[in-house]
């Protein structure tokens, strides 16, 4: 058992995009000599030194219906992490996205008297929706680290004690380069080869419910771009839990799709365009100079209850940045496959002027998510304060 004032911190991590942030923070705080880094982590943060005590697999949860069909589970696992936490007392705990199933542990942890360090990474929208959350920020969080400006100038007028740099994808992503020919090769093949010069990546997302909602557009999507000349290329994001894993394989193989199992961003860096889900790829897609139609689905009860407490006009993080409609959002019902045809068709027929002022504005909106050094940054925040 460790005692109180050691060198262990505590990092939770849900999401696939929270994990790969984890991962890259865990390198981070190791360098510096953190004795013991712990918590709920997926496989990349354990690869990147992460003592793995909860799969992150368990929290890969989308909308309030779904999670409240897994409420038992979630509400084990608040009480093994929060007991974990009151015995050992790590010297500080730094929690990732997932507000759902985060700030009621904190709360917890802080009624029960926990009293380290606690950050949040990637903390709550609270700009756009449930802004009552602010004062679980402001009573029980030492520090907040968000990802965006405005996330973080939203925080500081609210009074958080917030602190940013820039987004990481922007120091994932600065040097990045797909290897055409590695990529391609790596596509499995369905019933037709794909043209490498005419790839459209097609982005299921990263958990069932969200893959449940989409496939039915993205697949005759797919047969759709096929008529019209076009490889459409199903991106399999790795750290899939199990069971969505299954369902989209299956689905794949019994259309005889293309399919690609590696990094989502080696998929749509070697694209023409790409359509899917709305979250972190949208950035990715920005940073990579990419035109996406984006796409969002939601079981009906959780789409109407979020239509209630949205405060935001769009989804997509590049419109967020652009105050526009810069990528064409499709939510629910207008998330079809003859309205993202109409959306790819144009882009992918328009002409060179048009494309270039495009992309010229992708770099602009590009420039706003900062520089490289984030997760350093967030390493030095976090030590510096314990």
């Amino acid at each position: 058992m460790t005692s109180a004032g050691d060198g262990t911190i505590l990092v939770s991590a849900g999401e696939v995009s929270g994990d790969h942030y984890a991962a890259r923070l865990c390198q981070e705080l190791r360098a510096r000599g953190v004795e013991r880094v712990c918590g709920l982590c997926g496989a990349e943060g354990a690869s990147a030194g992460a003592e793995a005590l909860w799969s992150g697999k368990r929290l890969q949860l989308l909308g309030i219906t779904e999670v409240l069909g897994s409420i038992a589970d979630i509400w084990h696992l608040l009480g093994e992490m929060s007991a974990f936490v009151l015995d050992t007392k790590p010297r500080a705990l730094v929690f990732v996205d997932s507000p759902d199933f985060h700030l009621p542990l904190i709360r917890r942890l802080r009624r029960r008297g926990y009293g380290g360090k606690i950050f949040y990474v990637s903390p709550p929208s609270v700009w756009a929706w449930r802004s009552y959350r602010v004062k679980d920020l402001l009573r029980h969080v030492d520090e907040c680290l968000p990802l965006f400006r405005f996330e973080h100038e939203f925080l500081k007028k609210a009074g958080v004690n917030s602190f940013w740099t820039g987004h990481p994808l922007a120091e994932d992503l600065e040097d990045f380069k797909a290897d055409t020919k590695s990529v391609t090769g790596g596509i499995s093949r369905g019933l037709t080869a794909p043209d490498p010069d005419r790839i459209v990546a097609l982005l299921p997302g990263s958990r069932r419910s969200e893959i449940e909602q989409l496939w039915p557009v993205l697949a005759p999507l797919s047969d759709a771009l096929e008529s019209r000349g076009f490889s459409p290329v199903f991106s399999v994001a790795p750290g899939l839990s199990e069971r969505a894993k299954n369902f989209l394989m299956k689905n794949l193989a019994d259309s005889g799709k293309n399919y690609y199992e590696g990094a989502g961003r080696e998929l749509m860096a070697i694209s023409k365009a790409v359509a899917g889900s709305s979250g972190t790829a949208t950035a990715e897609a920005l940073l990579l100079r990419r035109f996406m139609v984006v796409m969002y689905r939601m079981k009906p009860l959780s789409a109407f209850i979020g239509r209630l407490l949205l405060s935001h006009l769009y989804f997509a993080i590049p419109n967020l940045l652009a105050g526009e409609m810069f990528y064409p959002e499709l939510i629910q019902e207008r998330a079809t496959p003859e309205a993202a045809l109409e959306e790819l068709s144009a882009w992918l027929g328009m002409n060179p002027s048009g494309r270039k002022a495009k992309e010229a504005r992708m770099a602009e909106l590009a420039a706003l998510m900062g520089g490289r050094g984030a997760y350093a940054f967030w390493a030095d925040r976090i030590m510096g304060a314990m």
